[in-house]
């Protein structure tokens, strides 16, 4: 069984993944409302996976014998100057998560709780490659800096690479 401690702290990180969730909706609408479609669909679906993720961790406390709760969230303020400065937060804010989920891991190693040692490998490796991935967008996005087609063509790969919203789809 998950200790109350460790419960408490995986409630917390639900917590910062849903956050996480609103903070890339936010994006999301502020590249929609300046015309960046393809980086809106890439928010998208970042922020449904960050959804998943808290759902990941629920559904873990709930199957180790703890109790769920659904913790209440912070929306960020759409304070964006433009795309550069979004995936330049972007990438802080997976690294903040990343600080999060090693300190997760930390406790646990510390409580000898291997269980949730164990579940927590998976965030890890899903840290790793969403800091790459901010990383390199961010990169690609500074090389593009004065070249309009550059960043179209960023675009276009990124609006491929993120399903369409069932809602988009139907229309």
């Amino acid at each position: 069984m998950i200790s109350q401690a460790m419960q408490d702290k995986l409630l917390e990180q639900v917590r910062v993944e849903w956050e996480s969730e609103f903070a890339y909706l936010t994006m999301m609408a502020w590249c929609y409302n300046n015309d960046f479609d393809g980086f809106g669909a890439w928010f998208h679906q970042q922020a449904n996976e960050e959804r998943e993720h808290g759902l990941r961790i629920l559904r873990f406390i709930n199957n180790a014998g703890g109790s769920i709760g659904i913790p209440s969230i912070n929306v960020i303020a759409p304070d964006f100057r433009n795309l550069q400065h979004l995936f330049e937060l972007t990438l802080q804010h997976e690294e903040q998560v990343t600080g999060s989920i090693n300190r997760l891991v930390d406790q646990a190693m510390a409580d000898n709780d291997h269980m949730t040692h164990t579940f927590l490998q998976w965030f890890i490796q899903e840290q790793v490659e969403e800091e790459s991935t901010a990383r390199h967008i961010l990169a690609k996005i500074r090389r593009a800096e004065g070249a309009p087609g550059a960043l179209f063509m960023i675009e276009q790969q990124l609006a491929g690479a993120s399903p369409r919203p069932a809602a988009e789809a139907d229309a």
